[in-house]
Formats: C-alpha cells, structure tokens, sequence
C-alpha cells in the first residue's frame, strides 16, 4: 500500500510539473494576484473563524484552540504578503504549499470534533475545488491523496473502519475530476486566445510596415514618373517649338530681302505672319512653363468657381462660343494646382473649339463615382456637334497631333501630363453623338 501510495505522488508531481507554466501564466492573466489572494485570505479567516465559533457553540473546545487560531491568522496574513510579492515563478510552488497547511489545519479541527464524522471534512471539498481551479488538475488529485493520507491517519489512530474510510476519501478525488478538468480546458484555451492576439498584433505591426514601406515605394515610382513624362515633354517641346521659330527666321529673312530691293507693298502680310507666329509660339512657351519645373502646388481649389472663371475668359475671346454645364454642387473643393489644371481644361476646350469651325455649345459635366472604395471626381467636356476621324483619335495624346485635320502641337499630350501629375488619368470618346474629353481624378 505504501509503495502504491509513494508511485502516486511521483506521478502526480510530474504532471503537475508539466502543467505549472501554463497554470500559473495563466492565473496571473486572469485575476491580478493582489486581488485574488486577497479573497483567499478573506476566506480562509471567514473559515477559521466560523470553525472557532463552531467549536465554542457546541462546547469543544480548549485554551489550545485560542493559540491555533491566532496563530493560523498571522500565517494567513503571513501567506498573503509572501504571495503578493514572490516572483510569479515560484508561486505555484507557493500556492500548493498554503493549500497543503490548509489541510493540516483542516485535519487538526477533525481530530479535535470526532475524526473523518466530523462536520470539518467538507472542508477538504473546499481546498481541493480551489486547488483544481486555480492550480490545475494535476494539483488538485495529488490534494486529495494527501487528505485521503490524513483521513487514513485520522481513521488509524481513531479506529474506524475500512469501509468508511473509503466512502470519505473517494469522494475527495471525484470532487477534484471536474473542476480540474473545467479548469485545464479553460486555461488551455486562454492561452491558445492569447497566443492567437499576440500572433495577430505582431501581424498588424508587420502589416503596417509593409503599407508603409508599400507608401513610400509608391511616392518613389510617381516620381520616377514624373521624370519620365517631363524628360518626354522636354523631347516634344523642342520638337514643336522649331516650326514658328523657322517660319519666323523664313520671313524675317524675305522681308530683309524686300527691304534691300525697295520693295514695300508686302511688308504689312509679312508682318502679320511673324504676329501670327509669335502668338503660337507664346500659347507654347505660356503652357510650357506652367509645367517645365514639375513642382506641384497643390491647394482647395472650388471646381465650380475654377469653371466659371474659365467659361468667363472664352465667352469674352470668343463671341459664338455658348457652355451648357451640369456641376455636382456637392463637389465643392478639390485638391489641385490651380494653375497647371487651369492650362489643361483650357487646352481641351481650345481643341474642342478647333474641331469645330462654327462652334455652338461645349458641354461640361461633374459628378463623383466610387471605384473600389476610392471617390472619383469625373470631369466630361464634350462638343456634341463634331466626330474626331479615328486614326486621329487613337493618337490624339500623342505630340503633333491635334482634333483638327491639319494642326499639329503641344496641348494635348500637355494636358495628359497634367491630369497624370494630379494622379489621374484623361480619355476621349468620339462617335456620331459628338466629341468628349473625360477626365478622372481622386478625391482626397
């Protein structure tokens, strides 16, 4: 019986050696220790208490159980600021030992009030349920091998027979089955969630690092763009800027002849033609140094305001020229370089106007899309009067191409760098409804 007995408790201290990191990470998580030996020092006085008062009640006492009182007071006070101070690797040692005095003091009440029949044997339920839950099931079946040693002592030295001393110490290991179960699994699953938040938090940190570094390589790429359509723009400009300036060296060259030959009647058509030229060559220049820096000033610009100040500027210009427009009013101010934008709205109506020998009405609409959960300001300009030829539509964003049949520039592919300077993008449509020019851009 002894060697069974010594087997038992090697076992039983095993498992519970297994068990102690995740029982007590466990306990510390979920009830701060001050607070929870707190109640355990509160119940164990309440207990010890009730115990010495039973005791007077029913006339069984002595001057020794006065000593044993106070004294199991100042060592519960005594447990109480070890455990609240001990570091939490040793507490689960710490605990098992209280509940193992416990259960001496238990065992002294029973054999001072009538042994293993003594009202004090439910007090074992209570250590051992406490243990199981707080401590785990390995702790709370080696508790009850230890009652079920006293209750053995107490049954020897108190002669009681065999068969109640078996009726009192198998309940003790029943009691401790499912609430060190319950507990096991509760536990166990508390440090799978937790394991799980950790896991996810590190994975949050992680993802926001990638975003971040996701941000930066983006802002890189928009600005290796933009180098590239100011590095193309630069190549165009120099392209179309060699045409007004030859036309102008050409006739500033026949009216040096005609001056020399005496021949005046012309000059006036000659001088005409160099205005002419100068005034394309300025549209150019003006448009090429709203963009030639590649700085973007961005600001809350009123869209409405903004096309209404442009629709003032060509009704003054051109007298035939009417707008019909359909505004969102609830697109009040957009972020933009009111200037650069400016140029490109004017370039689209300007080749708009082109297309059209006798213009009567452009068109212009406003309205916001949502395009995978991302607001989209839409911008349609359109001249409902006019068919863009295709091969010309399919290259109309090109350099040297224009709506018209035979002019050829710049304002087009200006406006595209534009609008891809804005982080939007422009199309055009052109079929026997008319003409449109559609721009989109996000709202931010």
């Amino acid at each position: 019986m002894t060697l069974q007995i010594n087997n038992a408790i090697i076992i039983l201290l095993f498992l519970g050696v297994f068990a102690r990191k995740m029982r007590i990470e466990y306990i510390d998580r979920m009830i701060p220790p001050i607070y929870l030996n707190f109640i355990i020092l509160f119940i164990r006085i309440i207990s010890t208490v009730a115990a010495v008062f039973w005791c007077i009640y029913n006339s069984r006492t002595n001057d020794t159980i006065y000593y044993v009182f106070l004294g199991l007071i100042y060592i519960y006070i005594l447990f109480y600021i070890i455990r609240i101070t001990i570091d939490s690797k040793y507490c689960h040692l710490f605990c098992f030992l209280t509940f193992f005095v416990d259960q001496f003091v238990i065992t002294y009440f029973m054999y001072n009030t009538g042994g293993i029949h003594s009202v004090f044997y439910s007090g074992y339920f209570v250590i051992i349920s406490i243990a199981s839950i707080l401590l785990g099931l390995s702790y709370g079946l080696f508790l009850a091998l230890v009652a079920g040693i006293f209750i053995l002592y107490l049954g020897i030295t108190m002669s009681f027979n065999a068969l109640d001393l078996i009726y009192k110490i198998i309940p003790l290991f029943i009691i401790s089955l499912p609430s060190g179960i319950i507990s096991e699994y509760v536990a166990y699953y508390s440090i799978i969630r937790e394991n799980l938040k950790n896991e996810l938090e590190e994975k949050n940190i992680q993802l926001t690092k990638y975003i971040k570094e996701i941000d930066v390589l983006q802002k890189q790429l928009i600005e290796q763009e933009k180098r590239k359509i100011l590095e193309s723009f630069t190549e165009d400009m120099s392209h179309v800027l060699k045409n007004p300036l030859m036309s102008i060296g050409g006739i500033a060259d026949i009216l040096d002849r005609k001056i020399k030959e005496g021949k005046l009647e012309d000059i006036d058509k000659y001088i005409e033609k160099i205005k002419n030229e100068s005034k394309k060559l300025n549209v150019v220049l003006n448009n090429v140094l709203q963009i030639s820096d590649g700085k973007m000033v961005f600001e809350d610009v009123d869209i409405i305001t903004l096309f209404n100040n442009i629709i003032f500027d060509f009704k003054k210009r051109i007298k035939n020229l009417d707008f019909v427009t359909n505004m969102d009013e609830r697109i009040k101010f957009v972020k933009l370089d009111k200037k650069k934008f400016t140029v490109a709205i004017n370039n689209i109506i300007d080749s708009l106007i082109e297309i059209e020998k006798d213009p009567i009405k452009i068109y212009i609409q406003t309205y916001q899309k949502t395009i995978s959960n991302k607001k989209i300001l839409i911008i349609e300009i359109s001249n409902r009067e006019h068919i863009i030829p295709k091969a010309i539509l399919n290259n109309i964003f090109e350099p040297f191409v224009s709506g018209g049949s035979t002019k050829k520039g710049l304002a087009l592919p200006i406006v595209k760098n534009i609008i891809n300077l804005h982080g939007g993008s422009v199309e055009v449509e052109s079929d026997e409804n008319g003409t449109i020019f559609r721009i989109s851009l996000p709202l931010i």
